[in-house]
């Protein structure tokens, strides 16, 4: 009897127990709410799924002036591994190091540091922007625990302007002490969302380092999803799911004067003619930089072969620190000029060789014999000018040069043969191809200096206008007279004199040859700087070669090696512009 009534209690309660259960259930799918269900449902899925960053970087665009990514992001296939599926990690990495470009130890290194950091549920990327050899490795050999996904990279290998836009990088002791110090770690700051961790890459360079607070985004606004089971480990053959979200209200996008087109053509001729210079192009007008470009180039996704003291990540383009040569003359033709130094029609006798009290001698390529002014400017006569440097004295030849943007080490103390070197635009005067060419815009303008300009605006993630900047006015330098001797002088300088390879027909060019020994005796630079069209100046080019692509170092002429290089560009750019025109 008792044993009875034991087993009646116990199923009485076992049913109401599945009463309950039952009421819950139904009351959870069809009273509560009908989208509960989906909740839990959802929950689960969530619980089941990993969730990968399809974005390199959290990083906002570097934008030409017609908002064209000048860093060639796109989206290209990466490998991911999945730590919480590793069976055995150093067989993983020898497996993997076979197919890619990388080595076990490179690879297990990355794995087992992201892991110690995240945990095993946080996929890890191995490597981005796979070549095509490496993806068809990968997709050929079935390898458990890893994936080929599309993944938004940083730099595409048809990247420009990479001197200025600059690099990423892990992040040093120095830089994450500096971090932490300012609480923007996420252990110091875990509320901010564009906090770093330790793993996460860092502008270093150029655009990429100067306005990385700019650029920084806090999210990925792509992610990809992939089913795993209840122990974490992925479920091959279901495939993944690619989820966009664009709103990232932290990254912002740069945009520079920079035309992507323009730029093209520049670094497609360089690497045909220069392995080691710069080239500079100007719109007049504006100010504005339409392109830039420094050799030997860099690849941004290599960074760590440069960082051995090789000169590939220097920007020569800006860098102050080269002889300029002849084509600083003008600087001290337009002192003299304004100065009322020199005589209309007055001449000067050069024998070849200018022979100072203390014994220094300056000389020139040949006896030029009679000369006036604009002829020795257009047969680049070293004796004339430093006759005229003279002239002009230390302080008005320090005037001048700041007038027209440059910076130079002459003082009222020095001896005559140093301010003689600096009249010709060597010793003393340290310039940068930006500055050159600026001076020759100045020139075609009429004596009105502008600085140059390289930022255009500052846009956010959906691409509205923040901040714009805007260009700075123009100052008359020198005067509108002077400005027009000098351009006659140019045009004279490419039509007969040392620049007629840089001359353009039906454009016309007024420009001026250099050619520059350096601190190495056994090596010059070649310069060229001008602009064209002469009756309407719309473009200033100065092209520097330090090396040509022969690999020649000495024998290098403005005439020969510069010219050249400028008349390409030019003609080019302005094909271009008339295509463009025709087209509107």
């Amino acid at each position: 009897m008792n044993m009875n009534k034991r087993i009646h209690y116990i199923l009485g309660v076992s049913a109401l127990l599945f009463v309950f259960l039952f009421a819950r259930t139904a009351y959870l799918q069809l009273w509560d709410s009908p989208d509960t269900g989906v909740a839990l449902a959802e929950k689960a899925l969530k619980y089941r799924t990993q969730v990968i960053s399809a974005e390199e970087y959290y990083r906002g665009e570097i934008l030409d002036r017609n908002l064209l990514s000048l860093t060639d992001s796109q989206v290209k296939p990466a490998l991911i591994v999945f730590p919480s599926s590793i069976n055995d990690l150093n067989a993983l990495a020898k497996a993997l190091s076979v197919l890619i470009e990388m080595t076990p130890s490179e690879i297990s290194t990355r794995i087992k540091r992201e892991q110690d950091l995240y945990g095993s549920r946080t996929p890890v990327i191995v490597k981005t922007n796979l070549t095509e050899g490496e993806i068809q490795q990968l997709q050929s050999s079935v390898i458990a625990a890893t994936a080929v996904i599309p993944m938004k990279i940083r730099y595409g290998e048809n990247s420009l302007a990479r001197h200025i836009v600059g690099y990423l990088n892990r992040i040093d002791s120095a830089q994450w002490q500096e971090l932490r110090e300012n609480k923007k770690t996420t252990d110091t700051n875990s509320s901010l969302p564009t906090a770093y961790k330790i793993t996460d890459n860092i502008g270093v360079s150029g655009l990429e380092g100067k306005y990385e607070e700019v650029l920084r985004g806090s999210r990925s606004q792509d992610k990809i999803l992939g089913l795993t089971d209840a122990n974490g480990k992925l479920l091959p053959g279901l495939g993944y799911k690619r989820q966009n979200d664009s709103s990232d209200p932290w990254r912002n996008h740069l945009v520079l004067t920079l035309d992507k087109r323009y730029q093209g053509i520049v670094e497609r001729v360089m690497d045909e003619q220069i392995i080691r210079g710069a080239v500079v192009v100007l719109d007049i007008a504006s100010g504005d930089i339409l392109a830039v470009a420094s050799r030997p180039n860099f690849e941004q996704n290599k960074i760590e072969k440069y960082l051995d003291g090789r000169d590939e990540l220097i920007d020569r383009t800006s860098r102050v620190a080269f002889y300029p040569g002849s084509v600083f003359k003008m600087t001290v033709a337009a002192g003299v000029l304004e100065e009322g130094l020199v005589a209309p029609g007055e001449k000067f006798n050069c024998t070849g060789v200018h022979e100072f009290n203390d014994g220094t001698v300056i000389s020139c390529l040949r006896p030029h014999g009679e000369v006036n002014m604009e002829e020795a400017v257009s047969r680049s006569c070293n004796t004339t000018f430093v006759q005229l440097g003279q002239r002009l004295g230390n302080a008005k030849f320090y005037e001048y040069a700041s007038r027209l943007g440059f910076t130079v080490n002459i003082n009222t103390a020095s001896p005559p043969a140093l301010l003689g070197n600096a009249s010709i635009g060597q010793q003393g005067v340290l310039v940068s191809p930006l500055q050159i060419a600026n001076l020759y815009a100045t020139i075609a303008r009429d004596g009105r200096y502008r600085p140059t300009r390289l930022l255009s605006s500052i846009r956010n993630y959906q691409g509205d206008l923040i901040y714009e900047y805007p260009n700075q006015p123009a100052v008359q330098a020198i005067s509108t007279e002077t400005a027009k001797i000098l351009q006659k002088a140019l045009v004279s300088a490419v039509q007969s004199g040392s620049g007629l390879q840089g001359w353009l027909d039906g454009y016309g060019t007024a420009g001026k040859t250099g050619t520059a020994q350096t601190n190495n005796t056994d090596k010059v630079i070649a310069w060229f700087a001008g602009y064209t069209p002469v009756d309407t100046p719309r473009l200033a080019i100065a092209v520097m070669v330090e090396e040509n692509a022969a690999g020649a170092f000495t024998g290098l002429r403005g005439g020969d090696n510069a010219a050249p290089v400028f008349k390409e560009i030019a003609e080019e750019i302005l094909a271009l512009e008339n295509i463009l025109e025709n087209e509107s």
